[in-house]
């Protein structure tokens, strides 16, 4: 092996998926919605974190901004945050221990959001 080529091997992975290998848990799924959405169920550890990587874009107008939300499935209690279009991150820290979901909501206006979404959590 190159001295090099182990970095090079990292580069080449997604953030979730380089998450997943420094040794936390993650998955990707697509995003595809006018007003609402959500992801499938995950459980996070006392005092984790959430981290949601985007890649997205609008079908049929601009809207600069969607919002996501972690959701206590347990408790129905969320905390909501701005996610811009486009690649970007959002970081939940601190999380209590629970399983949750992310909701993604955004007006309805016949303007889509589409796109790869990866969450990593610990």
């Amino acid at each position: 092996m190159k001295v090099d080529q182990h970095e090079q091997l990292f580069t080449e992975l997604t953030p979730t998926e380089a998450a997943v290998v420094e040794g936390g848990k993650g998955f990707a799924e697509t995003v595809y919605f006018d007003a609402s959405d959500s992801t499938r169920s995950f459980t996070v550890s006392d005092g984790g974190t959430i981290e949601l990587f985007t890649n997205t874009y609008n079908i049929g107008g601009s809207n600069p901004t969607f919002y996501a939300a972690i959701r206590t499935v347990s408790t129905g209690r969320k905390n909501e945050k701005a996610v811009s279009v486009g690649n970007d991150t959002t970081r939940w820290t601190n999380v209590k221990g629970g399983t949750y979901v992310i909701d993604f909501r955004d007006r309805e206006d016949n303007i889509y959001v589409y796109g790869p979404i990866g969450v990593y959590y610990s």
